[in-house]
């Protein structure tokens, strides 16, 4: 399900850019764009609710911030976007959720979104292989170009130094660490990865086979056990072989 938006700043060039980024997230959608705050108080009051609002702090006839004491009831998410710092403080005051500073870069434009939702969907549920979880990688180069990751065709993710390398059954992608710290974290608690090393998460369904501390996955792509996850990894081996059914109980 599409993550609905409403973007509302007087400058019009702002806005054009905001929408740009927003074409290359195809999962988000943009309900409706306002340049007038009084128009937007007007409309965004009498309709539905949407995931996220981004809005600009100075504004005409009403700043941002009062905007948002009367809207942040419709929005799921409220993220600022404005040139000025020093209104940060008054943004956190009523609920805001992020503050994109301009002139922000389609990074962290993307790391936002990935923030607000870490497994690309509209609600942070507990992940299960097939549905259609995903989060962006941005590309090396001056275009801004997005690769979009999902959890589903996700092999394994190494942390390099500060890089971390996805291998999915399509690619391998090398991003900055940094960015996707949240996301490392939310890997490493759901049921459908299993961390093996410190440094190495993989997917529990690509593990062809285990032959001694190797194991061998789906892409031609291998690792080493480390001992310091050998105990858990072999509770999970364990628990996933086979029983032999127990026999009934002999009628006397």
């Amino acid at each position: 399900m599409p993550i609905s938006c409403i973007a509302i700043d007087d400058d019009p060039h702002a806005l054009e850019s905001l929408i740009a980024y927003m074409d290359k997230l195809p999962d988000l959608k943009l309900i409706q764009t306002f340049t007038e705050p009084l128009q937007a108080l007007a409309e965004i009051s009498v309709s539905n609710p949407v995931d996220i609002i981004f809005m600009d702090v100075e504004m005409p006839s009403l700043s941002g911030i009062e905007l948002a004491g009367l809207l942040r009831q419709k929005t799921k998410h409220l993220v600022f976007t404005t040139a000025h710092a020093r209104y940060a403080i008054d943004a956190f005051k009523v609920d805001a959720d992020a503050y994109l500073l301009k002139p922000y870069s389609i990074l962290h434009f993307t790391k936002t979104i990935n923030n607000l939702y870490p497994t690309g969907k509209e609600t942070p549920n507990i992940f299960s292989v097939g549905d259609e979880y995903f989060f962006y990688i941005p590309m090396h180069g001056e275009n801004g170009d997005l690769v979009r990751i999902d959890l589903n065709e996700l092999i394994a993710i190494e942390e390099l130094d500060e890089n971390i390398q996805f291998k999915t059954i399509k690619n391998t992608y090398l991003s900055s660490r940094p960015d996707f710290i949240k996301t490392l974290k939310m890997l490493k608690k759901h049921s459908a990865f299993i961390q093996i090393s410190p440094t190495v998460i993989i997917a529990k369904q690509f593990i062809k086979s285990v032959l001694g501390n190797k194991i061998f996955l789906s892409g031609e792509t291998s690792f080493t056990l480390a001992e310091t996850h050998a105990t858990h990894f072999a509770d999970f081996v364990n628990n996933n072989l086979p029983h032999e059914k127990q026999k009934p109980d002999s009628i006397i």
